[in-house]
């Protein structure tokens, strides 16, 4: 796809429709490129378009057009249209007889139950995927699924194992490695290295790694707090250009592609990290580690629940950011305006007790929300009408005092640091 025959391929496709194959295969070459350029709204318009017209193709590429349009749906959060997608294609498996791709459909739900924060779930699907694979001597899914079960061990709390499965994705050299598994490969090693050497050796390895990290792709928004953490790490480490380079790549993709709620979201999620903006970064960024304990602690489930990866001034022994020369922080601010303790155990109270008194419906809607949907996206995934959602969600921002979905994108990453009432199968 992206090797030196691409554009004689490209040229010999366009404007032929027979064999209809031929005219599918380009298409989704060109939407691969489109994606890689950062125009998701293009490529993934080229391989919707390519969907259209595998009906009449081999099973083959009918397989492989599904399988395109299935990871960037994963990416862009649209998860009830990737799960009917990766149905379609366990059908399109099945009835083609295309046996040594029987664990894709695992694997990609798989990534799903990561997104969602079904992370037992995630490791025990990218298990059987890895399985399947095996038993097939197939090597399509191998290290897409264990970037994922990486990723979900690190969530977890456990970088031991996330540690092995790394190792195992490293081993299995000759196998097919997806720009999406690459990459969050390459996240989860950075994400280990800033809890065992802190945000300097995090850095390090950020810069190393930039060109793995698909930074001009959906792939950087399938966690949409990515490119804040990454900001948020390189300004702790004191390297500005980084923060500067990985703020300008979620903000060019936002940019490229208006009107993507993820992508906005993301943006200014990442815009809050950045210099010159009180670092508001808790959500996925607030990840429990013990400050200088070097790794995430999995005992520390129990007391709140621990994210990927350590706070960016973990290994300092104040624990801020690193702010610009000027810039108050709350360490360094006049004792009168610094919060005291009270204060903001007062202020956690209150969260809690605004967090608690959101119903089922709201937090669900609520998530769905903060994962960047627009309200018809979010009543077209859990069938409901638009009305429907604005009620439920003004309700929503009425009870956490809130006007921003940034804010409640902030704020729903103590639903499970303080028992709050959580989604159900979440």
């Amino acid at each position: 796809m992206t090797g030196e025959d691409t554009q004689k391929w490209v040229t010999i496709g366009s404007g032929r429709s027979d064999p209809d194959s031929l005219e599918v295969v380009n298409l989704c070459v060109r939407s691969h490129q489109k994606w890689h350029q950062g125009q998701l709204v293009e490529g993934l318009w080229l391989n919707q378009s390519a969907m259209q017209k595998s009906h009449d193709v081999i099973p083959m590429w009918r397989l492989y057009t599904q399988l395109l349009l299935a990871k960037k749906l994963i990416d862009l959060h649209v998860s009830q249209q990737a799960v009917r997608v990766v149905q379609e294609m366990r059908a399109t498996i099945d009835g083609g007889g295309l046996l040594a791709f029987n664990s894709l459909p695992d694997a990609l739900l798989a990534t799903l139950d990561l997104q969602a924060g079904r992370f037992a779930e995630a490791i025990d699907r990218a298990g059987a995927a890895i399985a399947l694979s095996d038993q097939r001597r197939s090597a399509v899914s191998v290290k897409l699924a264990h970037s994922v079960a990486a990723m979900a061990h690190l969530l977890r709390g456990e970088p031991d194992l996330a540690a092995r499965q790394l190792a195992a994705y490293h081993r299995r050299s000759a196998y097919y490695a997806y720009p999406d598994s690459v990459a969050r490969a390459a996240f989860t090693e950075i994400a280990l290295a800033a809890a065992e050497g802190g945000p300097h050796r995090a850095a390090e390895l950020m810069r190393t790694k930039w060109s793995q990290l698909a930074t001009t792709s959906g792939c950087l928004v399938e966690d949409p707090a990515r490119a804040a953490w990454m900001v948020a790490m390189a300004r702790a480490a004191g390297d500005r250009d980084l923060a500067d380079r990985a703020l300008h790549a979620i903000e060019q993709l936002a940019q490229n592609n208006p009107g993507v709620p993820v992508l906005e979201s993301a943006a200014e999620h990442a815009r809050s990290a950045a210099p010159g903006r009180r670092p508001d970064v808790v959500t996925a960024l607030d990840f429990g580690t013990a400050a200088g304990a070097g790794a995430v602690r999995p005992g520390a489930a129990a007391e709140r629940r621990p994210s990927a990866l350590p706070q960016p001034g973990a290994h300092r022994p104040a624990g801020p950011l690193a702010t610009p020369t000027g810039e108050t922080s709350p360490r360094s601010a006049p004792p009168s305006s610094r919060p005291s303790s009270r204060d903001t155990d007062e202020a956690t109270a209150d969260q809690h007790d605004r967090l608690a008194s959101l119903t089922q419906r709201e937090i669900e809607i609520a998530r769905h929300v903060a994962r960047g949907l627009t309200n018809q996206q979010v009543a077209r995934e859990l069938e409901l009408s638009p009305h429907t959602v604005n009620y439920h969600l003004r309700n929503v921002f009425r009870k956490l005092a809130i006007t921003t979905r940034v804010r409640l994108t902030t704020i729903l990453s103590h639903l499970d640091s303080h028992d709050a009432p959580r989604e159900p199968g979440n």
